[in-house]
Formats: C-alpha cells, sequence, structure tokens
C-alpha cells in the first residue's frame, strides 16, 4: 500500500515529465489546462 505522500510524490514526478517533454515540444504544459476553479481548490 502506497502513502497519499508516495503518491503524491510519483504525480508531482510525472507532471514535471509531462511539462519537461511539452517544453521540448512546444506545446502548453500541464498547468495551461487548469481552471481558476481547480487552483482554488488546491489551496
Amino acid at each position: 500500500m502506497l502513502t497519499k505522500d508516495a503518491i503524491a510524490g510519483r504525480i508531482r514526478r510525472l507532471l514535471a515529465m509531462a511539462d519537461k517533454r511539452a517544453e521540448e515540444l512546444g506545446i502548453p504544459d500541464t498547468e495551461a489546462s487548469l481552471t481558476p476553479e481547480m487552483l482554488a481548490d488546491a489551496e
């Protein structure tokens, strides 16, 4: 069983990998699809 922290760490690493690849391809990163509501929920 994985802890919440372990899962959050994996997600952060996956998002970082996706953002790096998006930059290489010249496409919007993962934050480009976030809505103001999503950002408010994260706080």
